[in-house]
């Protein structure tokens, strides 16, 4: 599963049954560092490292099914052996691609 902030700056969460995947997609440029803090506020935060950390009540809220539930409660513990979550935060670490910083096509 993806977090995805297009380039109008709107947050969704795709392809929500891979569990196996876990990473933020950022369509809108790097030089928006300001509305692209407040539109993921609540979802996550971005890190100097190149990664963000993702609000586990955030992904919670997005699908109440048991089912779902599981896996992504599965998906934190494999995390958990690798250190990608903050207990205290209750965040998991997401790698974060870039992709509106790609050049335009000539």
């Amino acid at each position: 599963m993806f977090i995805r902030v297009t380039q109008d700056l709107k947050v969704a969460l795709e392809d929500t049954h891979d569990f196996k995947r876990f990473k933020l997609v950022i369509d809108a440029p790097r030089e928006n560092q300001s509305k692209l803090a407040t539109a993921l506020s609540g979802v996550a935060t971005l890190s100097d490292d190149g990664h963000a950390w993702v609000s586990e009540t955030w992904l919670r809220q997005r699908d109440a099914g048991a089912p779902w539930q599981d896996g992504l409660t599965a998906m934190i513990g494999v995390a958990k052996k690798y250190g990608w979550v903050n207990e205290g935060e209750k965040t998991i670490r997401a790698h974060v691609e870039w992709s509106g910083d790609a050049p335009a096509r000539a």
